[in-house]
């Protein structure tokens, strides 16, 4: 398993500098412990959590026990393993219950992903990955297997691409030059592909992301909200059901377009 950064949610998040006094370090890991968990990895072991957070064993040990204590964490019967505890599902559901807009914005999703048959997203950006937060799928069978909460590499998809393409120049650099220190963009030949999708983003309005070795093509663009914050929105699918020519002719600026209309609705349901 990789290991997954601290969260970070938009250009404005904290970070553990020491001099940073209203941070507290403690509770950032515990938090950082359940984005642990998302749709995929629903059950996990203290030595799964601690290759993924990259903290010691010992201080594994410790946070687990708090949050199962708090009811944030339970253990799996019959297993030695851990799954989100009933404090953090109603909280989860609290949250989903405010999320009106996504139910606003879900047919406009479905037209599109209907009519070509592909899959259609909305996400948002969580640490190095873009976090599901609705995805409308057609009736194809060759579709992946994705859901809501699945996690999509930020520097390997278009919708990844497209955060990048719409964040600050700022945090664009820094998370480029993180990826590159750490070895997720280690592939020079995929990082001048992505740096030439993101010079063309403000002439097309979408990014184009074409992987011949898997056969899926997507397109995607990003919605500019208040404070930093920033969502996309995606369409791939088979290369058979969306050839290049189609993708970059009609289905891109149809995405483009739909991210300005998504946009005054995500901005009302700021909640999201």
């Amino acid at each position: 398993m990789s290991r997954r950064p601290n969260p970070k949610d938009d250009e404005n998040a904290m970070t553990s500098d020491t001099t940073d006094r209203q941070f507290v370090t403690a509770l950032a890991r515990g938090l950082e412990i359940l984005q642990c968990f998302d749709a995929e990895q629903r059950m996990l072991g203290t030595t799964d959590i601690a290759q993924m957070t990259g903290l010691a064993q010992p201080t594994v040990w410790r946070l687990c026990y708090t949050l199962q204590k708090s009811g944030f964490l339970a253990n799996v019967p019959g297993k030695d393993k851990l799954q989100l505890g009933t404090a953090a599902i109603a909280l989860g559901a609290a949250a989903l219950a405010g999320q009106d807009a996504l139910e606003v914005v879900r047919p406009m999703l479905q037209a599109i992903a209907d009519r070509y048959q592909v899959a259609v997203a909305l996400g948002r950006r969580e640490g190095s990955s873009i976090v599901y937060l609705l995805r409308c799928q057609g009736n194809s069978p060759l579709l992946m297997n994705l859901r809501v909460g699945s996690r999509i590499p930020l520097f390997h998809s278009a919708i990844g691409w497209a955060y990048l393409a719409n964040c600050t120049p700022e945090l664009r650099d820094q998370l480029l030059a993180e990826a590159q220190s750490s070895g997720k963009l280690a592939d020079t030949a995929e990082l001048k592909t992505m740096k030439q999708a993101l010079a063309r983003y403000p002439e097309r309005g979408f990014v184009f992301h074409e992987r011949p070795k898997y056969q899926i093509n997507t397109v995607a663009s990003g919605i500019k909200l208040p404070d930093g914050e920033r969502l996309v929105v995606s369409c791939g699918g088979p290369s058979s059901l969306l050839p290049t020519p189609l993708m970059l002719e009609e289905v891109g600026p149809l995405i483009s377009q739909l991210a300005r209309e998504l946009h005054p609705v995500l901005l009302l349901g700021k909640d999201i």
